[in-house]
């Protein structure tokens, strides 16, 4: 019998499934721990463009609260991902590449990587010097939504994945 879960339903589920047993349910506190640790550190870095230790103390409260969004979806995502690929659950692979794309996201206004994309690209000097501060000032100014985006990337990233593995748990069961 194919039934249709919902995605609440099937994030529910899957997690309760997950989490349960105990070595994902330590794995999945420990990364947390360890990613939002990292999310304090990268989070108020990015305006300077380099991982600084000493840049923790600028930390707004806005950069706070997605810090720890951003360490606990991130790390159960890397839990569940693991539960599914050791159950062979179709789609995992994919939930991985959005996971990554939306980290991606958080580094475009102060990293290297717009001045790089133009550089690949065959632009001058000249070029990226006149157009890459423009551009990642907009990044810059608008970091909220971008991290909002990010959410919302990794909210669909862990949908998926709990809908993948709810439904091979049921075709198995």
């Amino acid at each position: 019998m194919n039934q249709k879960v919902s995605g609440f339903s099937a994030f529910r589920r899957a997690t309760v499934l997950v989490l349960r047993r105990r070595v994902y349910l330590y794995s999945f506190a420990l990364f947390s721990t360890l990613i939002t640790a990292l999310y304090f550190v990268l989070l108020p870095s990015l305006p300077n463009g380099s991982l600084n230790l000493k840049v923790v103390r600028f930390i707004t409260p806005l950069q706070v609260v997605f810090a720890v969004i951003f360490g606990v979806m991130l790390s159960l995502i890397i839990t569940l991902n693991v539960y599914a690929l050791r159950m062979n659950a179709e789609g995992a692979k994919a939930t991985t590449l959005g996971s990554v794309l939306s980290s991606l996201v958080n580094g475009l206004c102060c990293t290297p990587v717009i001045p790089s994309l133009f550089a690949f690209f065959g632009a001058s000097s000249a070029v990226v010097f006149r157009y890459s501060p423009p551009i990642q000032a907009f990044f810059e100014f608008n970091y909220p939504y971008f991290y909002l985006l990010s959410v919302v990337i990794l909210a669909y990233s862990l949908l998926r994945l709990s809908k993948n593995i709810v439904c091979c748990q049921t075709l198995e069961e």
